[in-house]
């Protein structure tokens, strides 16, 4: 028996996922644009989403602002982050490792640290905000005020749910967040009724911010970071999709349809439930606190139900990335050494910095840092005529070497010294609670980081040319369900 019909055999009998970062044989692509798009929306709809809507009122923005914002910055976020659906669609593998392609196939390891610190930090706001929510609830209702033992067991609790949805994989977590899409949902709307007599469009919160900074601010964590922290992981869903049954433009466009409204409706959420509660310090506790009482068991719902999504899709791609950074290593090793280390991070951040600085440092810094990957990568996927060759890109999981994206020893020094050059200087000019870069001030006190990393890597790509060797045509891999080994 193959080692792909094994692992099949083994998901029949246990329930979990054994095929890691190796390409998807073409049996096994059954699903649908449709099913990717309700992950992407149900795996949002959640408390820990609307986080992101409550970080632009504590920048001192009123109701519009933030909606000009987030709306604005989604957008921009989808024009990127939506065409890279196409790059695990096309070689049936994760998007880092698609990425080899342009990269080199060791040269990828850059999109995989990328992802994994993507992933890490999502997956602990959305345990942090399940935790939260099911202490504040229950203090709330017992009346005494939770100590740290018991946001330590809240947040371990949600990490052992949040794990095993992990650990069981794509068909689990797909079927889990369509079936969360009408619950929560109603939640939201529920809860706009609740807050309602609360809300003021015009009120803003005192900020020591520049209204044109804040707004810039609010572009980025409420809007594009979105999409961006789409742009590793969207191929571990898409790589299910079939080239055979289904069109490029329909894997494009479901990608973004889910991607917009699944992070856009909770993020309005967010600042609508923040401004109607005066939420400048707390964002759970003031929305609890608000709540009335017949709302109080839908927030509880939202922060366990909700979480599970919210930090089950960048759990599973954790796993995949630990998996393709250590190939020995298998998927479900690799979720539950990041299931410990996430839950160390929620601690550090409450302990030192407090959540909103933590949050908003980590959004910005890491938006300036990927989004010139994902630039490099989507104009080396335009140029290589959007056809990859499965079995040169699994080079590095197999120890081996050579094969067409080999480049030099594994890395193509033009795309990493492209990317190189598009992260330093958007860090440069990147503005945040936690740091503020010297190009900033040049720049009238403005955050264009993200704009200048995106600029300055594909004007460096462009210029020193993709490094893509002419070889001879790439057979149609999807006929075959294992390739054999690549050449030493």
């Amino acid at each position: 028996m193959t080692t792909i019909g094994r692992d099949a055999a083994m998901e029949q009998r246990m329930g979990i996922e054994q095929h890691g970062v190796s390409a998807m044989p073409e049996h096994r692509r059954t699903a649908r644009p449709a099913r990717v798009m309700w992950v992407l929306v149900g795996s949002n709809l959640s408390l820990s989403a609307s986080v992101f809507g409550w970080l632009p009122v504590t920048y001192g923005l009123s109701w519009w602002q933030i909606v000009a914002a987030a709306t604005v910055g989604t957008a921009l976020g989808l024009l990127l982050a939506a065409p890279l659906a196409l790059l695990g669609f096309r070689a049936g593998t994760s998007n880092t490792v698609a990425a080899g392609a342009h990269f080199g196939v060791r040269g990828r390891l850059v999109g995989s640290l990328i992802g994994l610190l993507l992933s890490l930090g999502y997956t602990a706001v959305a345990i942090w905000t399940g935790g939260e929510a099911v202490v504040v609830v229950l203090g709330r209702v017992s009346g005494a005020v939770p100590g740290e033992w018991a946001r330590g067991l809240a947040y371990a609790g949600i990490a052992v749910l949040v794990a095993a949805l992990a650990v069981c994989g794509f068909e689990l977590i797909s079927r889990i967040s369509a079936l969360l899409v009408a619950p929560m949902a109603l939640v939201l709307a529920a809860g706009v009724v609740a807050y309602a007599p609360g809300f003021d469009a015009s009120w803003s919160a005192a900020s020591p911010m520049n209204g044109a900074s804040a707004w810039i601010l609010a572009l980025i964590t409420a809007g594009i970071s979105g999409p961006i922290a789409y742009a590793t992981i969207i191929g571990d869903y898409t790589r299910y999709l079939s080239p055979r049954r289904h069109s490029a433009a329909g894997v494009v466009w479901s990608s973004a349809a889910g991607l917009f409204c699944g992070l856009l409706v909770p993020t309005l959420f967010g600042a609508f439930a923040a401004i109607s509660t005066r939420a400048e310090g707390s964002y759970l506790e003031s929305v609890v606190r608000a709540a009335p009482a017949w709302y109080v068991p839908l927030l509880l719902f939202a922060g366990v139900a909700g979480c599970l999504g919210a930090a089950g899709v960048p759990l599973y791609n954790l796993g995949l990335e630990l998996h393709g950074l250590f190939p020995r290593t298998s998927r479900t090793a690799g979720a539950a050494a990041a299931t410990a280390i996430t839950i160390g991070l929620v601690f550090l951040g409450r302990a030192t910095v407090g959540v909103e600085q933590a949050v908003t440092g980590f959004v910005v810094v890491l938006t300036v840092v990927a989004t010139p990957w994902a630039v490099i990568a989507m104009i080396g996927h335009l140029r290589c005529g959007r056809v990859y060759d499965v079995r040169d890109l699994q080079v590095h999981n197999k120890s081996l070497s050579g094969g067409r994206y080999w480049y030099t020893g594994g890395w193509n020094t033009r795309a990493c010294a492209a990317w190189l050059a598009g992260a330093a200087v958007g860090l440069l000019d990147a503005d945040s609670p936690l740091y503020t870069g010297p190009l900033v001030a040049l720049t009238g006190g403005l955050d264009v980081g993200y704009l200048l990393s995106a600029l300055v890597s594909a004007c460096v790509y462009l210029l020193l040319g993709t490094g893509h060797v002419a070889d001879e045509p790439i057979p149609d891999w999807r006929q075959e369900y294992l390739w054999p080994a690549a050449t030493r």
